[in-house]
């Protein structure tokens, strides 16, 4: 299986799934990447543990309000000004290079994940309850179908 980085890419850019989770991160308050990391976490079928998922808000929550959230912010604050452009793009890559740190920081700290019994699909549900609080919001589900696809 891809590291968690290839496999946030590779989904990413599958159809509809760039605006279902910029919907779920903007409208629901969840967190991309590690939405990201529950998908990739439940396809390796590893065990959706509620101390690996503290790890992971706690390693997550001071990287995204310091660094990803202020990057964004000023990205949004620049976009549709032709007089920045440049400076929008320089800073749009920048967002851009924090998030892939990020999963390479987040991969690390799944390392030890078991493995688990569990049916893909039950696994990634798993985890992104574990990674969002609950799978109440259908486009989780939608997001899970779309992490066992390929």
């Amino acid at each position: 299986m891809a590291g968690l980085a290839d496999y946030a890419g590779w989904l990413y850019g599958q159809p509809g799934m760039q605006t279902l989770l910029l919907e779920l991160q903007d409208e629901a308050g969840q967190d991309v990447l590690l939405m990201l990391s529950a998908c990739w976490l439940g396809r390796q079928q590893r065990e959706a543990e509620p101390q690996l998922w503290q790890e992971l808000h706690a390693a997550q929550r001071p990287w995204r309000e310091r660094v990803i959230q202020p990057l964004r912010q000023v990205r949004r604050g620049l976009a549709g000004n032709p007089d920045v452009a440049a400076l929008y793009e320089q800073v749009k890559a920048c967002e851009l290079a924090a998030e892939w740190h990020q999963l390479t920081v987040l991969e690390r700290l799944c390392a030890g994940a078991a493995g688990t019994g569990q049916a893909p699909r039950d696994c990634v549900l798993a985890h992104l309850a574990r990674c969002c609080g609950s799978t109440q919001d259908v486009r989780l589900h939608t997001l899970a179908s779309a992490a066992l696809a390929g």
